[in-house]
């Protein structure tokens, strides 16, 4: 295989902890599994995601339509289906595996904790990595804080994955010679469409759901759940339908608020709404290439990785000012708007620009699959290994 364009003659040893599988970081394993240089290990805490499990957010039973354990080496830590616990058997797993580099997602557990502490124990470098943003109670001299504080220290780096997770570790005293980036991604490829199938999705989406081929459909996705404001967005699109009676609102996902959400719709009048149900991974790349707009109307979104899917898919986007990805995919990129969070009135504004202008969406879902071809995996998967070659090499 060719050498990756990071890749020391030495071969490393990386190991990956994380609580379990999960859709998106899985390619990025895969990536780095694929470098010669490369000798990877995931350790999983548990086995949710895995086989069919109760997801509390989108309130029911999911199976995810893709594959997650394919193409990279992993160890599961326990077989229990939720991430509460500690799995101790961490410990030997580190102990045996002896790795150059620990990259550890996250620090909310005590397995989370207890890998670091082990793995400084033996001489394995460690590396954090997270998608955790600056937020106001951030700035407080709480307990917490301070446990973070100590416990950053016991980190050789910081991977980040964007503008406001630099700062979140900044803010908690990471020197700046500590902190290394790997862009937030999904694989592109997966949600990338050819002119010639987004036609194709649009006459078939329309159709499906009992639209005119002419109709303009705002999409949002995600689980139904107060933190994702999905009423602010049928308030907002409310007073859009009355005037664009063409505009539909599509609202793919599952949720304890589902019931609510359609109340409110029904109160409001508002006949131009589908809603869908959950969408598996598969199902979505369509249902974003027949879409105009999306929408995520989140408050206190640390990211956002489906505004990654539908940029790849070539569609603009408007996004709450809370959505932790604004800052490098939106703001000041002419890929979309940004508006303050829970502002109804400046929702409605900004899909009504958008929708009254087709040249400009066009213009911005260009900007959008241009943008973020610098976003994905390969990329990612770099960044990792620039970081983990970079502390292994520190004495």
């Amino acid at each position: 295989m060719k050498k990756n364009k990071f890749e020391f003659e030495k071969s490393i040893k990386i190991g990956v902890l994380n609580s379990h599988p999960i859709q998106y970081f899985v390619p990025v394993y895969r990536e780095l599994a694929k470098i010669d240089s490369v000798v990877l290990k995931v350790l999983y805490r548990t086995r949710l995601g895995v086989d069919s499990y109760h997801d509390t957010g989108f309130g029911q039973t999911v199976k995810w339509d893709i594959p997650l354990l394919d193409g990279y080496a992993h160890q599961f830590l326990s077989s229990k289906n939720m991430i509460k616990g500690v799995e101790w058997s961490v410990v030997g797993a580190i102990l045996r595996s002896r790795f150059d580099v620990l990259l550890v997602h996250g620090y909310n557990s005590v397995t989370d904790v207890l890998a670091i502490l082990v793995a400084r124990l033996v001489g394995t470098k460690v590396l954090m990595r997270g998608d955790t943003r600056v937020q106001p109670h951030h700035n407080n001299a709480s307990l917490k804080t301070h446990f973070k504080r100590t416990l950053f220290k016991c980190c050789n780096g910081f991977v980040t994955i964007g503008t406001l997770n630099r700062a979140y570790y900044t803010q908690h005293g990471v020197p700046p010679d500590r902190l290394f980036f790997a862009p937030f991604c999904v694989s592109n490829r997966l949600f990338a469409v050819s002119p010639v199938l987004r036609d194709q999705y649009r006459h078939e989406i329309r159709a499906a759901l009992g639209l005119a081929s002419d109709s303009r459909i705002i999409l949002t996705a995600s689980k139904l759940i107060k933190l994702k404001r999905i009423d602010d967005l049928i308030r907002a699109f409310a007073s859009v339908a009355e005037e664009l009676p063409t505009a539909c609102l599509v609202i793919a996902g599952s949720g304890r608020e589902e019931d609510n959400l359609r109340r409110l719709a029904d109160s409001l009048g508002v006949q131009q709404i589908r809603f869908l149900g959950f969408q598996n991974q598969t199902q979505l790349p369509p249902l974003y290439a027949a879409s105009d707009i999306f929408v995520l109307p989140s408050h206190l979104e640390s990211w956002g990785l489906v505004i990654n899917e539908v940029m790849a898919a070539g569609v603009p986007v408007i996004v709450s000012s809370e959505v932790g990805a604004a800052p490098d995919l939106v703001e000041g990129k002419d890929t979309g708007i940004v508006y303050p969070s829970g502002d109804v009135d400046a929702l409605s504004q900004a899909m009504r620009t958008l929708l009254a202008a087709p040249a400009r969406r066009k213009q911005m879902a260009e900007s959008a699959v241009a943008l973020i071809q610098n976003w994905d995996v390969p990329a990612c998967a770099n960044g990792i290994l620039l970081a983990a070659q970079t502390v292994a090499a520190n004495k």
